[in-house]
């Protein structure tokens, strides 16, 4: 059976309310990180700068850094960030792919915090297809001796394209999503939150009353994080 993430186990559609209450227990360091990540992925460089300190912000804030493929990787107080190589093969074997989707949610005219939704599903499906290709491309770098490289690849593309990956972890993977394919962890976002804006007719990415948080992957990480099994 899947695990719910919006709704309860009856099915009856998890509150604003308690949304909201959720994202403020998520914590300061998640939310202020997250902020500075849409703000600053707006644009990508071609020298993939942006890139670099936007994934380096977010495998520190998700505790990445401390050890596997990632370690060592940090933003000195100057802004620098340190041991940044790996992140430098990433954006080489990717920077542009990403670009151009950036260009294209751009070009779009979409609202980011909806771009998801506002997509028809001809264009999601050919999105989603192309985040998987992406994300298998990023395995060879993010893969370590006991982490899947999943993990890695989900939360590097969620911290520049915060408005349609979502980061998954460990637990996600195996007991929450119960699937390798990241296309298949978006469709399912979609199909949630769908669900859920049609029961209560609020706006997902409206849901931070902090205004952090304003895309649609940003709020449902937090609950798919809570839908975790608790040990």
């Amino acid at each position: 059976m899947d695990t719910n993430i919006l709704f309860d186990t009856k099915g009856i559609a998890i509150t604003p309310d308690k949304i909201n209450k959720k994202i403020k227990e998520f914590g300061e360091s998640y939310n202020n990180t997250v902020q500075k990540i849409i703000e600053d992925s707006e644009t990508l460089d071609k020298s993939g700068e942006v890139f670099i300190k936007c994934a380096a912000r977010i495998l520190s804030n998700f505790k990445m850094t401390r050890n596997g493929p990632f370690k060592g990787v940090k933003i000195a107080k100057n802004g620098n960030v340190i041991g940044k190589k790996i992140l430098v093969n990433c954006w080489e074997e990717i920077g542009n792919n990403l670009i151009k989707i950036r260009k294209s949610v751009v070009k779009s005219g979409y609202p980011r915090g909806r771009f998801l939704l506002q997509l028809n599903q001809t264009e999601r499906e050919k999105l989603i297809s192309e985040i998987w290709l992406i994300s298998k491309r990023l395995l060879p770098f993010t893969m370590g001796k006991t982490s899947y490289g999943l993990v890695g690849a989900s939360k590097i593309l969620f911290s520049v394209l915060p408005e349609i990956v979502l980061p998954v972890d460990n637990q996600e993977w195996l007991n929450v999503f119960k699937t390798v394919d990241i296309g298949d962890v978006i469709n399912r976002m979609v199909c949630d939150i769908q669900k859920w804006e049609k029961k209560t007719k609020k706006k997902f990415n409206e849901l931070d009353s902090s205004k952090k948080l304003t895309t649609l992957p940003s709020v449902y990480n937090v609950m798919a994080m809570n839908a975790k099994p608790k040990s």
